[in-house]
């Protein structure tokens, strides 16, 4: 698990995704953000679109959000939106890992 991020998207009405993962690609205003496990503390705006995330093997999800902000901090990925809604897991909705 070392290895692994928390991944926590949340809207005004609550926690609307919540798993660990290995990666996760966040779209920003200047263009889209990749984290890792171990990615420097950084606070970035979020933009509308798809926060990708995957969980190894190729498999992984996409999460359409909308504009926010994202914290990033020991190996914690909080991500605060207007909405967000979880899209079906796919074997290519990130890199594999």
């Amino acid at each position: 698990m070392k290895d692994l991020l928390h991944l926590s998207i949340i809207t005004a009405e609550g926690a609307a995704y919540d798993r660990m993962v290995g990666y996760v690609n966040i779209p920003t205003p200047t263009g889209s953000v990749g984290v890792l496990s171990g990615h420097a503390p950084m606070l970035c705006a979020v933009k509308k679109g798809l926060v990708r995330c995957g969980f190894g093997a190729g498999r992984g999800q996409s999460i359409r959000v909308g504009s926010g902000v994202a914290n990033i901090d020991s190996n914690q990925v909080t991500i605060l939106v207007s909405d967000a809604s979880a899209e079906t897991e796919s074997p290519s909705a990130s890199p594999a890992l």
